[in-house]
C-alpha cells in the first residue's frame, strides 16, 4: 500500500521537533508511526561492542560451530510468560524452524517477570554487567536515554523501579540468528503480559527504543520492522494469533509503513501498534540494544526497562 500520510519523524531532533511540538504525546496517540533518529551511535563503536561480546562470549560468531550453551538459552519466536504464569505463552503460530535464535544480554521482563525475586535478582546482575560492557565510553544505553530525554523535553527519564528501590535491567541486546522472525505482535505489560503489581503497569502508554547495532543482509534484502496503523484491540487477538493480521489488514485498508535502519540508527515507536520484522536468513545475525518505556502524559517521571 502507498503511504502519503503516515510518515517516521527524522532524521534528527530539530526536524522532529520542528514536525511534531511533543513528539512523544504524537506518539501515544499513533499520529507518527516512529520518531528516527540517524547515526545516534558510531557505526565504528557498533561494530566495536559487537566484537567485544564476542569476544567475552556473551554472542557466538554464526561461522563457527554453536555452542552448546546458547543453543540452550536461546528464546523461541513468539514466547512470552503472562502474569504469573511460569509456561510459556506464544504471542504467534511460531512453527519449528530451525536455526533461528535469540539470544538476550540482560534481562527480559515479558519473558522473566512471571517470578519477581527472580526477575529482580537477573536484572541486578544485568546492571553489572553492562556498566562493565560500557566502561570504556562508548555507552549506548546513555545514547538511548539522553535522546529520549531530549524528546520528552521536560520529564526525567529514569530506569524502571519499584516504590521500595528494586530497579529492573536498563536495557537488553538482543541478537537473532538464522532469519528470527517477528511476526505481526504487539507488546503491552498491561494488555498482554499482564504484569500488575510492577510499577511500569501504572503507565498509560508503552513504547519501545531500539538501537540497530548490526543488521544482517541477503542480497539485496535486509531485515527492517514493519509498523502497521493499528493499534491493538481484543478483536484482532485472533488474527494475531492465527497468523492471518495481514489479510485483515488488507480487507481493512491498514496503512504501514518500514522503517529503514543502518547500523547505529536510533528509533522509537508505540508497542500497542502492531509491528513485525520478517526474518532474513543472512551470514549475520540482526543485533539491537532495546528497551520499553512508560509514558503517561501526566507523569513527571518516564521508566525505561528491558
Amino acid at each position: 500500500m502507498a503511504i502519503t500520510h503516515w510518515k517516521t519523524s527524522e532524521p534528527d531532533l530539530e526536524t522532529i521537533f520542528a514536525q511534531h511540538q511533543q513528539p512523544l504525546d504524537a506518539l501515544a496517540a499513533g499520529d507518527v508511526p516512529a520518531l528516527v533518529i540517524r547515526q545516534a551511535f558510531p557505526r565504528q563503536s557498533c561494530q566495536r561492542l559487537i566484537e567485544r561480546l564476542v569476544a567475552k562470549e556473551l554472542l557466538y560468531d554464526p561461522r563457527k560451530p554453536v555452542p552448546e550453551k546458547f543453543i540452550d538459552a536461546a528464546i523461541p519466536e513468539g514466547h512470552f510468560r503472562e502474569g504469573r504464569n511460569k509456561q510459556a505463552s506464544r504471542a504467534w503460530d511460531a512453527g519449528t524452524a530451525t536455526g533461528r535464535r535469540r539470544i538476550d544480554i540482560g534481562t527480559s521482563l515479558g519473558y522473566r517477570g512471571s517470578d519477581p525475586d527472580a526477575f529482580f535478582a537477573h536484572s541486578r546482575e544485568s546492571q553489572d554487567l553492562f556498566a562493565d560492557l560500557f566502561s570504556a565510553g562508548e555507552d549506548p544505553v546513555r545514547i538511548l536515554y539522553d535522546a529520549l530525554q531530549d524528546l520528552s523535553r521536560t520529564k526525567r527519564v529514569v530506569t524502571a523501579h519499584e516504590p521500595d528501590g528494586r530497579q529492573y535491567g536498563p536495557a537488553i541486546i538482543r541478537a537473532h540468528y538464522g532469519g528470527y522472525t517477528y511476526k505481526p505482535h504487539f507488546d503491552s505489560v498491561r494488555l498482554r503480559e499482564k504484569r500488575e503489581g510492577y510499577a511500569v503497569h501504572e503507565f498509560e502508554h508503552q513504547f519501545a527504543g531500539v538501537l540497530v547495532l548490526q543488521n544482517t543482509q541477503l542480497g539485496e534484502l535486509s531485515a527492517q520492522c514493519i509498523l502497521h496503523q493499528c493499534l491493538w484491540q481484543p478483536q484482532i487477538d485472533s488474527h494475531l494469533r492465527g497468523g492471518t493480521f495481514h489479510e485483515y489488514a488488507a480487507s481493512e485498508g491498514v496503512a504501514n509503513v518500514e522503517v529503514v535502519l543502518e547500523p547505529g540508527d536510533l528509533y522509537f515507536f508505540n508497542t500497542r501498534g502492531i509491528h513485525e520484522v520478517p526474518g532474513v536468513a543472512g551470514d549475520l545475525p540482526r543485533i539491537v540494544l532495546a528497551t520499553f518505556i512508560g509514558y503517561s502524559s501526566d507523569r513527571e517521571e518516564i521508566f525505561v526497562w528491558s
